[in-house]
């Protein structure tokens, strides 16, 4: 409010600024869907680390590359992965229907003559089936008290002492348990009302009927539903999603449904990595690209890989006595993506390919030899499948660039990813903008906005040029923005970006050096 001019006085008026700023956005967030040892069903849930991963979803399970995947993202630069557990659905559009199962157990007081006590798994699963709830006296002699222990595979795993089934007690088992950040992450309880002051029995008792509910898992179950928020679609919630992976699930349904996820549901704002099916050669991936699941110049927002990878086997009490195993690569490749991506400020304009920006750490061999074979990488190359691949005194790395669309705007993955950097941090700077009077002043701002934001852009090389000039245009002009537009509640930009495109083939010249007989020739006057 401005204040009146009656008398001499300094007066304060703070102006809105002329040029917004544009906020910095993640570019490597990552969304994943799979089977999981346990956790949460159908809800994203954030991970950090590897090991925030274990806590929350568990370890290596045998029917799912989920945890290797994880492992393999964060071993190669990954630092955000959204989780969404699935299992199979009854009906993938009501999230009552999924048929995973929890284990329970029932604990006695009084000398067995009253039930005071049920145990289940936290979540539903198999993985509860391995535990077992351990009752002892209390470590403080107090009465009424008892400790609870829990056990997975014989091993303590958690214990809570001197805690009590009276629901005033400052111990109640069930506040201390089922407390979401300090209690139990293997098991819940449930305190039943006894009259009296109940003793709870000494005694260990195991838990039963947990079921992973992976019976009749099928495609529908990790593609899931708009209405239900199941599968994929409970990624709908994470604002900042920007990779997406379904670590070995290569089926023509599923790679198909998160084409069209990342280019209709998330506008193009999203880049799908796509794993290849099983033991496929080079004529195999070709078909299944070309013809199978009908791939080819599909979308700029997706791109392919072959083939699976060799990994360490992280645990032979799950996948046995081999020393390697055959994984999908998506999961690390999202990995190389985020280490490119925060390598340097604008690294998401960095192709994550090549011998230094496209190293898999992590990777001991392939699954096909054929891919150290450049005649079978001139095969796939061409459609546009990207070669995972090493050399004499070369580490294994990504040496494929391309999107599955070659005859689009930005056929190239770095190219295709930093431009919808942009578009999503000039969406959301120019939120300012919507609802104002759309006068010469607004459309002026929005220029400055765009232009100042380019120009950072520029100066971390997303562009051929560091020439203003020759790098992008914008344009906000009467031209677009003319009285029929304007009457029509909208202002135009227009935007031109001259991008990079990355050195696919190095072409290396050598002929004899004639410069010396030329020389004479032209001495001699020959």
């Amino acid at each position: 409010m401005s204040a009146q001019l009656l008398s001499s006085k300094v007066v304060v008026v703070e102006e809105e600024p002329s040029v917004r700023g544009v906020p910095t956005l993640p570019t490597s967030t990552t969304g994943a869907v799979g089977v999981t040892e346990r956790g949460p069903i159908g809800q994203p849930t954030l991970c950090t680390s590897f090991e925030e991963y274990e806590a929350r979803f568990g370890g290596f399970t045998a029917n799912s590359d989920l945890a290797l995947a994880a492992m393999g993202f964060f071993e190669n630069g990954g630092s955000q992965l959204w989780v969404v557990r699935t299992v199979h659905y009854a009906d993938v559009t009501d999230p009552s229907s999924q048929s995973a199962l929890r284990a329970t157990a029932s604990l006695t007081a009084n000398a067995g003559a009253d039930l005071a006590l049920t145990v289940e798994g936290k979540s539903y699963g198999a993985y509860a089936n391995r535990l077992e709830v351990e009752i002892r006296s209390p470590t403080n002699g107090e009465a009424g008290s008892f400790d609870l222990a829990v056990i997975e595979d014989g091993v303590y795993r958690e214990r809570f002492s001197n805690v009590s089934l009276t629901p005033d007690h400052p111990r109640f088992v069930d506040s201390l348990i089922n407390d979401e950040r300090s209690g139990s992450s293997l098991i819940r309880v449930s305190a039943l009302s006894l009259m009296g002051a109940p003793q709870l029995d000494l005694q260990t008792t195991a838990l039963m009927g947990g079921d992973d509910g992976l019976v009749g898992l099928d495609d529908n179950d990790f593609i899931g539903s708009e209405v239900s928020k199941t599968g994929l679609r409970a990624l709908d919630v994470v604002q900042d999603l920007s990779l997406l992976i379904i670590p070995g699930r290569a089926t023509a349904a599923t790679h198909n449904a998160m084409v069209s996820y990342c280019e209709q549901v998330r506008e193009g704002l999203c880049f799908a990595i796509l794993d290849p099916p099983a033991q496929q050669r080079a004529t195999d991936i070709i078909d299944y690209v070309s013809n199978v699941a009908a791939l080819g110049e599909l979308s700029e927002h997706a791109a392919i890989y072959w083939p699976r990878v060799k990994v360490l086997n992280p645990s032979k009490s799950v996948f046995g006595a081999q020393r390697q195993l055959h994984v999908a690569p998506s999961g690390i490749i999202a990995g190389v993506y985020a280490r490119a991506d925060s390598a340097r400020p604008g690294g998401v304009y960095d192709p994550p390919a090549g011998v230094d920006q496209g190293r898999l750490f992590g990777v001991l061999g392939f699954e096909s030899d054929e891919v150290l074979e450049e005649r079978k990488r001139d095969l796939v190359y061409p459609k546009r499948i990207n070669p995972l691949t090493t050399g004499p005194g070369l580490p294994r790395y990504i040496d494929g660039s391309r999107t599955l669309k070659g005859g689009g705007s930005f056929p190239y993955i770095a190219e295709r990813r930093g431009v919808s950097f942009i578009e999503r941090s000039l969406k959301q700077a120019l939120q300012f903008a919507r609802h104002k009077n759309n006068t010469e002043g607004l459309r002026a701002q929005v220029r400055r906005t765009i232009t100042s934001f380019l120009l950072t852009q520029m100066n971390n090389g997303a562009f051929r040029s560091r020439d203003p000039d020759k790098a992008f245009f914008v344009d906000v002009s009467d031209a677009l923005n003319t009285s029929t537009v304007i009457f029509a509640g909208k202002l135009i930009a227009r935007v031109g970006l001259a991008t990079n495109k990355p050195a696919e083939f190095i072409i290396l010249r050598i002929s004899q050096d004639t410069r010396a007989l030329e020389a004479e020739l032209a001495g001699s006057g020959a």
